[in-house]
């Protein structure tokens, strides 16, 4: 800790010293404040769970008899750290588990509730965490929730139902009743409903134009109840506009029904592992991260040509890193991993991407909330630590609801290898945009070892504000319960007096995060 305050004072200190010569790099950042790109949805800052190795049981829920400190069953640590960063959205119950989750096994008398095959290493589900809990842990938190419906080996009518369990008003039908009976009388108006899960896959094997044929009667005909429904279909495996094209050549015959979002998968894979990796891979992955972008123009240009004005938004709902196994912390938490400096930097520029694209994104969530993937948080028993990545979520919520704006980013470029293979790639990366009279910038710095003086063009004028920064001396440094202040973000004033009206200078440390908050006269 003490060694990461000394990296921001140096840092606040250089922006002062402004007449010094400097070996560091340079570089120019314009905000153009005036041109809008759109509204930042606050679910581009949402989050995945699923029924699968540490993340329901363990992680989010620990029992109401628990020793382990919880609000009816819930871990509270979680909910009271989930706060800090105001999470808008929670997706569940999967995943690939969605496909094989009937909704009636998680309702009623916890004692009454069916055993069932998990999927996931042939677990054992004990459905102790269903509907009511799910709903429970959002409210706590202050979450949408979104639930993913069965598609692999449910039926329409069961997805219907769910939506009517859900939604109803009270003593209106039977489910409703029965909702009422399992403790629940008003409803709970879920809005987020996901058709399917990766139905090219785990959720299927179909092909786009098999599982458009399955959309096509799970979505019609839905209950309503005076409460507006959005739906989401499953988009590709990572980037393949051939699945977007199929899938809505066939959609668009006849008479479609309502689909509001199209939600492609992407994960990067590793570099090097979790911890185990050298300078060359610790760009590789932050690289693969930004291929992001490339994801949202292809697939945002694929649904332009059968939906012209882009009433369907793309909705991101699973990305993040998937590294090796090995740094489990515990052996029955399948796929969890420990994430690094450099995970959080990935999540920074996987997150400003959004930003600059919010006209097309409406939704994210990254993979997984706790003890799985990309995780923000880790937990084992009464064990609990927020790793790197929880940190750039709360220093990224101040872009919620404000109004994404143009930024443009002049800087070096770092150079890297992938086996014999030259590479590069820009050392500082961003996004940007104004709520009222403030201004958020927030700027990764990737380069390993080299700070970044950028002369900032702010596009109005300033009288003050405050820098936020997440670093560490060591990239490969991360969180345990052990250490759990290894990488934590740290907050310093932000000087521009003496600075021209509109513009202000500010120094980048190496291998981090930065969020600038500046108050406009």
């Amino acid at each position: 800790m003490k060694s990461l305050l000394a990296i921001v004072l140096l840092f606040v200190l250089a922006q002062l010293c402004e007449g010094e010569e400097s070996s560091m790099s340079t570089a120019t950042i314009k905000v153009k404040p005036d041109q809008v790109i759109g509204t930042i949805n606050p679910n581009i800052y949402g989050h995945f769970t699923e029924h699968l190795g540490g993340v329901i049981y363990d992680g989010i829920w620990v029992g109401k008899d628990s020793t382990v400190p919880n609000i009816d069953g819930i871990r509270k640590d979680l909910v009271d750290w989930m706060k800090r960063i105001s999470p808008p959205v929670i997706r569940w119950p999967g995943g690939c588990f969605a496909d094989k989750y009937h909704w009636m096994d998680g309702v009623g008398p916890m004692e009454n509730r069916p055993k069932r095959y998990g999927r996931w290493n042939d677990f054992t589900e004990p459905n102790l965490f269903g509907t009511h809990e799910f709903v429970r842990f959002c409210r706590l938190v202050g979450a949408e929730p979104y639930f993913a419906a069965n598609v692999g080996t449910g039926t329409a009518e069961e997805f219907q139902s769910w939506i009517e369990y859900c939604n109803a008003p009270a003593g209106r039908t039977t489910l409703a009743e029965l909702r009422e009976k399992n403790g629940s009388k008003e409803p709970f108006d879920i809005k987020y409903w996901g058709v399917g899960n990766e139905s090219w896959g785990c959720g299927g094997s179909f092909t786009p134009e098999d599982y458009c044929t399955e959309y096509r009667k799970f979505a019609t005909w839905l209950p309503g109840y005076g409460k507006p429904l959005y739906l989401i279909g499953c988009g590709p495996n990572g980037n393949d506009p051939n699945w977007t094209k199929r899938f809505f050549t066939k959609f668009r015959d006849y008479f479609p029904p309502q689909i509001n979002g199209w939600a492609p998968h992407y994960y990067c894979g590793s570099a090097g592992g979790a911890l185990g990796f050298n300078e060359d891979q610790w760009y590789e992955l932050i690289a693969r991260g930004a291929e992001m972008e490339k994801l949202v123009h292809d697939q945002w240009a694929a649904l332009a040509e059968r939906d012209p004005n882009h009433d369907i938004k793309l909705i991101v709902d699973e990305w993040g890193c998937w590294h090796p196994g090995g740094t489990e912390i515990n052996k029955a938490h399948t796929f969890e991993q420990m994430s690094t400096l450099r995970d959080a930097l990935f999540a920074a520029v996987t997150l400003d991407i959004f930003n600059r694209n919010c006209d097309k994104v409406a939704m994210s969530c990254v993979a997984q909330l706790i003890n799985n993937l990309h995780s923000l948080f880790l937990a084992d028993g009464p064990k609990f630590v927020a790793t790197p990545n929880f940190y750039v979520y709360e220093m990224y919520k101040v872009h919620q609801n404000a109004k994404g704006v143009q930024i443009e980013i002049a800087s070096p470029i770092a150079d890297f290898k992938v086996g014999d293979e030259k590479r590069t790639f820009p050392s500082l990366l961003g996004s940007a945009s104004v709520s009222g009279k403030l201004m958020h910038i927030s700027v990764v710095n990737t380069n390993v070892h080299q700070a970044v003086e950028a002369q900032i063009d702010l596009g109005v004028k300033v009288k003050g504000g405050k820098a936020t920064v997440l670093t560490a001396e060591d990239i490969h440094a991360h969180n345990t319960f052990e250490k759990p202040n290894e990488v934590v973000s740290v907050s310093a004033p932000l000087t521009v007096s003496g600075s021209p009206p509109r513009r202000i200078k500010h120094t980048f440390p190496p291998a981090s995060v930065t969020m600038l908050e500046l108050d406009a006269e």
